[in-house]
């Protein structure tokens, strides 16, 4: 249940930078060679991503890992 919270939190996070820089799922998924079902689900708090999964998002989103993980 707790790593539930995590995993919402990180969604929100990512869905706020991805807002950020005007970008639709689909569009993040393209870019980053990502099924845009799986980017969904992360950003749902459904799935745990790996940190090469964050690492290559962020590069997308010019944005620092820890800045994605900076309010869990």
């Amino acid at each position: 249940m707790r790593g539930n919270f995590y995993y919402k939190r990180l969604g929100e996070s990512l869905i706020k930078a991805r807002s950020k820089r005007k970008l639709s799922q689909q569009q993040l998924a393209l870019l980053s060679d990502t099924d845009r079902s799986y980017l969904a689900e992360v950003e749902e708090g459904k799935a745990n991503p790996s940190v090469k999964f964050l690492h290559r998002i962020t590069k997308i989103l010019k944005i620092r890992v820890s800045e994605l993980l900076k309010d869990l």
